[in-house]
């Protein structure tokens, strides 16, 4: 193999995969990425056999064929290389000279034929989505995956198509996040996506651009101009969510999202480090116009703010991890919110004042 290209290519194509490389499968080919160059244009493509992304730059082929290079190195190598013309040859022994100016680095591979072969989506059946759109939705859902790896279940995004359009929901059984984007569509299928994927994919996509989305057995593409995305699918029956949503509330609270979230950040300072059993934990309460925020950490202090709110329904006194309500203000982009609550026992929920296609439901927290 041999090519000449600019560095801006060359790093573009890297960033763009380097995400999938294993960082700890015991195989050292999955350690590196894969570069295939033919018909004027070089594919990137890395994988850690759950998440494989490929990725096409044009370049000058003037010898086509493929390598795999370690991704701790080449990747480095690359974002230090000066902007000038760039060469890249291969020989026999898997090596790679990388000539640039008067200049030469040599760095060793691995044979490409040992490369793992990334599945093919053979489905066409497919959703195109605005870029910007998509990536919005998983950054509302994603706060509520779980970290634990013994429940894979809940370390996913259940990702649901049908006649009203895409739904995405995730919980860590303390919470819950839901949102649905309407549009037309043939495709029907319920699917469980891994979180982590999600999250990278929405990191990738080209916020001017659409993307679409693939389903085929057990793995889905993701599909831009020039970069694929191919997952596993996670097997296994995510719960019936529908039936933890509250169909109607004893207290309605409608507040400004910046006042509540300014407040439950400075109400959770003196509560995030203390002990394990109740870090976190605020208490929330209703009086005439105003939601009341109390903290308190015996060897530290105490925090009382009150809220200007309208207030529908039965007066309330609740506890909540105040980190848990803060990740969903942070990623809810109205101006007002609503807090729905029914007794101090059951799942309280918020929702944005002025959209009903986002809803975020948390559990309380029970206290003496």
């Amino acid at each position: 193999m041999k090519i000449q290209s600019d560095k801006s290519n060359l790093a573009y194509g890297v960033q763009m995969v380097q995400r999938a490389v294993s960082t700890k499968n015991t195989m050292p080919i999955l350690e590196g990425i894969l570069l295939e160059a033919q018909n004027n244009q070089i594919t990137f493509k890395a994988t850690n056999l759950e998440l494989g992304i490929i990725c096409s730059v044009s370049a000058q082929v003037l010898e086509p064929g493929s390598i795999v290079l370690p991704a701790k190195y080449f990747g480095e190598l690359v974002k230090r290389l000066p902007d000038i013309s760039i060469i890249i040859e291969t020989n026999a022994n898997h090596s790679a000279t990388i000539t640039y100016g008067e200049s030469t680095i040599t760095i060793s591979g691995y044979d490409s034929e040992e490369f793992p072969v990334l599945p093919e989506i053979t489905n066409k059946q497919a959703i195109n989505l605005p870029a910007d759109l998509f990536k919005n939705m998983v950054k509302q859902v994603s706060i509520a995956i779980s970290k634990d790896e013994a429940r894979p279940i809940f370390n996913g995004i259940l990702t649901e198509i049908s006649n009203n359009g895409l739904k995405l929901v995730a919980t860590d059984t303390h919470r819950l996040a839901y949102r649905s984007n309407t549009f037309e569509t043939k495709l029907q299928l319920k699917e469980i996506i891994p979180g982590k994927t999600l999250v990278e994919v929405s990191k990738l996509l080209d916020p001017n651009n659409p993307v679409s989305i693939c389903f085929d057995q057990n793995q889905v593409l993701f599909q831009t101009t020039n970069v694929s995305i191919i997952s596993r699918i996670i097997e296994g029956q995510f719960p019936d969510y529908t039936q933890v949503i509250p169909s109607s509330y004893s207290t309605n609270i409608r507040l400004e999202t910046r006042a509540f979230l300014n407040a439950l950040e400075r109400a959770s300072l003196l509560v995030r480090d203390s002990a394990q059993d109740k870090a976190n934990v605020i208490k929330i309460s209703t009086s005439e116009n105003y939601l009341i925020i109390n903290s308190n950490a015996p060897d530290v202090g105490k925090i009382h703010e009150k809220i200007p709110a309208h207030i529908e329904g039965e007066e309330i006194k609740i506890s909540f991890n105040s980190r848990y309500l803060i990740d969903a203000l942070k990623v809810i982009e109205d101006e007002e919110v609503y807090l729905q609550l029914t007794g101090s026992l059951s799942p309280g929920v918020i929702k944005p004042v002025s959209q009903d296609n986002y809803l975020y439901l948390i559990l309380p927290i029970r206290t003496v």
